[in-house]
């Protein structure tokens, strides 16, 4: 049969990869869907040309992943390949606030909606204990002890070896990306120079971990590119009877938490599985012909000795998050497709056989300096250089512009989109997990739930919508015979106008039957927010009194520490935490209370009124932050004046704060006010 190949690749999301999850667990469910139908017509003798269902293929044989969507990589395979009990899939899940979610991937669905959060019942892991603070140094923010809980409850308590499934390779190929905190060494040659002149040197600290997984899938697959590539051979049939991994199991559960340990937050891994072998053979994205003319997709490295000495000898690293420098690594699957590297997959949307599909959860924009700020101050500098780094590495404007242009074929984008209502405009914020940078996730587990059901209602409307290629297309032609009645498989009219009839790639054969329900906006409550806040507070106590005994700080820093964080530092650091979390749920409303609800310009000057950065504010800094107009300011804080502090500067202009942050009486005092450094905006 026509076969049209897939590869798949999950950005970088933190606690919003339960969308990434829902999003996989629906495409599982369509094609497991197509398949029954499948197999059931093969069943009866009914020729292909008769079916009433496409019969062209459709197979995933390469999925790449960085940081939180490398984690849902690694795990939805390990999912995959477990034997559920009769009857148990798919399994339903209901929720007060958001509804009933759905999930045919139980492990997946346990990783990362009900496992992973800030606070648990007592007795249990979470990101918030000090499980981890056994050692001499402090590893992370946050407790990982749960991390690798999860991994082995995700390897625990395999039924049998599940079925190899048709849309999936008998050779799976997995990339997981690292930011390599050792660097590989690479030297380049110039022509010109002497001999024996060193060449331009460099340290490269994007990494990757390549898998070959069998006992997934049965599809035949061939990738020049790919097959050249050193990866770890992994067997999925080898992994019932373990309680948790072992040996290349170990390896691979490695490099998911190493792909996933975001800077600071997570704790970083070490990995031990790669030679300079592997390196040297290692196959680049690279279109580069030698002196020879020769082909050439490998740049080895200079080791220096004893390392490049031996072809064999271990490399180890330090593995931070994937996402630091390539958080859509959406060429290791664009080359593993390639039939004919360094010659391009076909984009014509008449001539693809083969696409790419990220699943990026963070659509959301990054906050952009609306005030304009020139302050070039070093504080200032450093706060921003980080950020400025991180959004450069995601501006990826050749992938991201052809996979939202109709004419291309080769790639697609699936990204979160809300409505309250059917045909509602799209809501400014989409996804539940993406407050406090993607970390708010961890906050409750409906705001989880919620994503994991917004990643199947999305991918329901993408594969119905816009994973469709013309009628002329070279696989979509044969697979729909043209004796064939196939309305109910073309796109909704009202999607953006195409010059001709399309149809859907991955066929929803249970039409309006698949569609998940679309779930509702969560709101957490305030004594959710307090617990949080508390035990964030006591795991920082933790952290630093843990840090003044580390042995690598010096003397003059530990006295300094052990004064100032009793003195000053823990009671900062405790209203900040509160404050800011606040501010981000009023903003994105998802706090009950008295702001729930609200209009989006009243949320922000409440979220205004909320920033632990300043004591009071002013109508101007409000309009400034929030891009609003200074009359709407002063309308919302004059018809909610009941739980707004009004107060005013020494030079008489009004200021302004919420009720229950309003200052103390020495810091309302005009003459005192100045020592008392209360910024004001």
């Amino acid at each position: 049969m026509p076969t049209f190949n897939i590869g798949l690749t999950m950005a970088g999301a933190i606690s919003a990869g339960a969308y990434t999850a829902g999003v996989l667990d629906f495409l599982i469910e369509a094609l497991e869907e197509w398949e029954k139908e499948k197999k059931t017509l093969r069943d009866n003798g009914v020729p292909p040309t008769q079916w009433n269902v496409p019969n062209h293929d459709v197979v995933i044989p390469v999925m790449s992943g960085a940081s939180a969507g490398g984690i849902v990589e690694a795990l939805s395979l390990i999912a995959l390949a477990d034997q559920p009990n009769p009857g148990s899939v798919p399994a339903k899940h209901k929720y007060p606030q958001v509804g009933t979610v759905t999930t045919n991937l139980p492990r997946l669905y346990n990783a990362w909606v009900k496992m992973p959060r800030f606070v648990a019942p007592d007795g249990e892991s979470d990101l918030l204990g000090t499980e981890d603070l056994t050692g001499d140094s402090v590893s992370s923010l946050l407790d990982t002890t749960l991390l690798k809980k999860i991994v082995n409850a995700s390897f625990n308590g395999f039924k049998g070896p599940g079925p190899a499934r048709p849309y999936f390779a008998e050779e799976q190929h997995i990339f997981l990306t690292h930011t390599n905190l050792r660097g590989v060494p690479y030297e380049i040659g110039f022509q010109g120079g002497a001999h024996g002149q060193p060449g331009y040197a460099m340290l490269s600290h994007a990494d990757r971990l390549h898998f070959v997984m069998k006992g997934i899938g049965t599809a035949q697959f061939n990738s020049p590119w790919a097959a050249h590539d050193p990866a770890l051979k992994t067997d999925a049939s080898t992994l019932p009877g373990q309680s948790e991994p072992t040996g290349i199991w170990d390896d691979f559960a490695k490099a998911a938490l190493g792909t996933g340990a975001f800077p600071i937050g997570l704790k970083a891994q070490t990995i031990t599985s790669l030679t300079v072998n592997d390196y040297r053979n290692r196959q680049w994205p690279i279109d580069y012909q030698n002196s020879h003319g020769v082909q050439v997709f490998n740049l080895p490295p200079n080791f220096p000795p004893p390392i490049g000495t031996s072809g064999n000898r271990n490399v180890s690293f330090v593995a931070s998050d994937g996402g630091v420098i390539d958080n859509e690594p959406f060429q290791l699957a664009r080359w593993t497709l390639m039939q004919n590297p360094p010659q391009r997959n076909e984009r014509d949307i008449n001539k693809s056989e083969q696409a790419v599909i990220m699943i990026d959860p963070f659509p959301e924009p990054p906050t952009y300096d609306v005030k304009g700020s020139l302050d070039v101050g070093l504080s200032n500098i450093l706060g921003k250089l980080v950020s400025a780094l991180q959004n450069q590495v995601r501006f990826k404007p050749g992938d991201l512009v052809a996979a939202l242009d109709n004419s291309v074929g080769s790639r697609f984008l699936v990204a979160p989109r809300r409505r309250k209502q059917d045909k509602d405009p799209l809501e400014d914020f989409a996804i539940a997990c993406g407050l406090l940078g993607g970390f708010g996730g961890f906050m409750d587990e409906e705001l989880r739930a919620h994503d994991y059901q917004l990643g199947r209602f999305n991918c329901y409307w993408f594969l119905k919508n816009s994973l469709v290629l013309p009628d002329d297309n070279v696989i979509l032609k044969q697979g729909y015979p043209p004796n064939g009645q196939w309305d109910r498989f073309r796109p909704d009219p009202a999607t953006p106008p195409r010059s001709t009839p399309h149809l859907q790639v991955i066929p929803l054969v249970r039409g309006q039957d698949m569609e998940p329900a679309p779930p509702v906006w969560p709101r957490v409550t305030e004594e959710t927010l307090e617990t949080m806040v508390k035990r964030a507070n006591k795991r920082l106590d933790a952290v630093v009194k843990k840090a003044r005994r580390d042995p690598s700080l010096s003397r003059p820093m530990k006295i300094l520490i052990h004064i100032a964080w009793p003195a000053y530092l823990r009671g900062k650091a405790k209203k900040f935490v509160r404050w800011y979390v606040l501010k981000d749920l009023i903003v994105r409303d998802q706090i009950e209370g008295a702001t729930a609800g609200l209009a989006a310009h009243e949320r922000k000057v409440f979220a205004a009124l909320t920033d632990p950065s300043y004591g009071l504010r002013t109508v101007q800094g409000i309009a400034r932050e929030y891009e609003l107009e200074q009359g709407i300011v002063m309308k919302v804080l004059s018809e909610y004046s009941i739980m707004i502090y009004k107060g005013a500067t020494a030079d008489g202009n009004a200021t302004y704060t919420l009720e229950r942050r309003k200052p103390t009486i020495v810091r309302r005092g005009r003459i005192l006010q100045p020592l008392t450094r209360v910024k004001i905006d």
